[in-house]
């Protein structure tokens, strides 16, 4: 990748970089928990996330055996119709992660042997193949998340129960945050385990994400309720909740993967509803004919200034393209929970429930270069205003093409 992609993909938050370095740097030495890998190349590396349309996931290496992905969630019923990559990125000077580097897409055990040649130079030693190999199990982790969101970073930490060998620099959520952003997805999922149950409260929705239940619920009831939600938070097993799972008529292999994936279909939406007002503000500067173009565009021959017009129409076309993907994924998920808790009809949640790993796979995608780009466009009005000379333009309007995966030759 070229150094302004680079430079935009580190400056513009955790969804798509996760710099260990920055982190790693506020960890002392003497920490009880300590960084994230054993060597300490990685811990200087920056683990990226690359997305390719409609592109299966097949045949990729893995450390972990068939029985371990099944547990938790490593494989989907069909062929995601996004293919998403980890890449690692090696700074040439560590110091200056902007200045160049090396990038490596992860594939397991491949990845792990071309490291363990190149540090060895030879043949690498025992104490080296053990680093690594402990290495790959939070490689693993990262790789199995097709977001590096802090948050799902962290829910699948739990699922693996891995989180407690991880530090929570990493993490970048304050216990405030976590609760902001978990009790409206425990919210949903209560009221629809309420619902699968059978309850005859009455309640339809528990207010501003608080779990309560009605007065005259026993607190056996309550009990009852709280174990499934925390077997679906955590999304492990069925171990207590087998009559839940048979009524939404997953097969208890497939529960880890689709319980997870649930609940981040759950996050996105929360994540989406955030970062709306943020989105329209972004869309209406793309959209301006004026503001969306170099101030000083007389300097430009026409063909430059034809091939700017045609560049930002193909932008324009793929920002709401991602839009409406993500809003019509969203607006099923909400309209078939809503059919199932409101109106007893649970058909259109189950065929959802089927589909969930996909969609939270599109959402990762969609939510995730909204988010970028977003933060993206946030710098360079804080830097330069909405009105910007060609330089300060091409910098922001190509990252923008690269992002949404414009053809910037076109």
């Amino acid at each position: 990748m070229d150094r302004t992609h680079l430079t935009n993909l580190l400056d513009s938050g955790r969804a798509v970089a996760l710099d260990c370095y920055a982190i790693g740097k506020e960890i002392s030495d003497d920490d009880p928990i300590g960084r994230l890998f054993e060597t300490d190349i990685l811990n200087k590396s920056v683990i990226l996330k690359r997305y390719e349309k409609v592109l299966p996931v097949s045949g990729k290496s893995t450390m972990f055996d068939a029985d371990f992905l099944k547990q938790f969630g490593g494989g989907a019923k069909s062929a995601p119709t996004v293919n998403v990559n980890t890449v690692i990125y090696f700074p040439y000077d560590f110091d200056d992660i902007y200045g160049g580097g090396e990038t490596v897409t992860y594939n397991g055990k491949r990845f792990l042997d071309l490291l363990a040649q190149k540090f060895a130079q030879g043949t690498p030693s025992p104490e080296l193949l053990a680093r690594l190999k402990k290495d790959m199990v939070f490689l693993e982790l990262l790789d199995s998340v097709p977001s590096l969101d802090p948050f799902l970073f962290k829910c699948k930490a739990e699922q693996l129960g891995v989180i407690d060998e991880i530090h929570p620099d990493y993490f970048a959520v304050t216990a405030e945050e976590w609760e902001e952003i978990q009790l409206p997805i425990r919210s949903k999922i209560a009221s629809l385990v309420k619902k699968a149950l059978g309850d005859s409260t009455g309640d339809d929705q528990l207010t501003q994400g608080e779990f309560e239940m009605a007065d005259d619920q026993t607190k056996a009831e309550r009990d009852y309720i709280e174990l499934f939600l925390k077997k679906i938070w955590e999304a492990k097993d069925t171990e207590g909740i087998e009559p839940f799972v048979e009524a939404l008529k997953i097969q208890a292999d497939d529960v880890p993967s689709v319980f997870f994936a649930w609940k981040a279909v759950c996050y996105f939406q929360f994540r989406f509803a955030q970062m709306t007002e943020s989105l329209r503000t972004m869309f209406h500067w793309i959209g301006h004919d004026d503001l969306c173009f170099p101030t000083d565009s007389q300097k430009l021959a026409q063909t430059q200034r034809n091939r700017l017009v045609e560049r930002r129409k193909g932008l324009r076309e793929a920002v709401r393209d991602g839009y409406v993907s993500a809003h019509k994924i969203l607006s099923e998920y909400e309209h078939s929970y809503n059919q199932f808790v409101n109106e007893g009809k649970p058909q259109l949640f189950l065929n959802f429930l089927e589909n969930a790993e996909d969609s939270y796979l599109l959402l990762a995608n969609h939510v995730s270069i909204a988010t970028h780009s977003v933060n993206f466009w946030k710098n360079h009005m804080a830097l330069y205003g909405a009105e910007l000379r060609q330089e300060q333009f091409s910098e922001l309007f190509d990252g923008l093409l690269v992002l949404y995966s414009v053809n910037r030759d076109s």
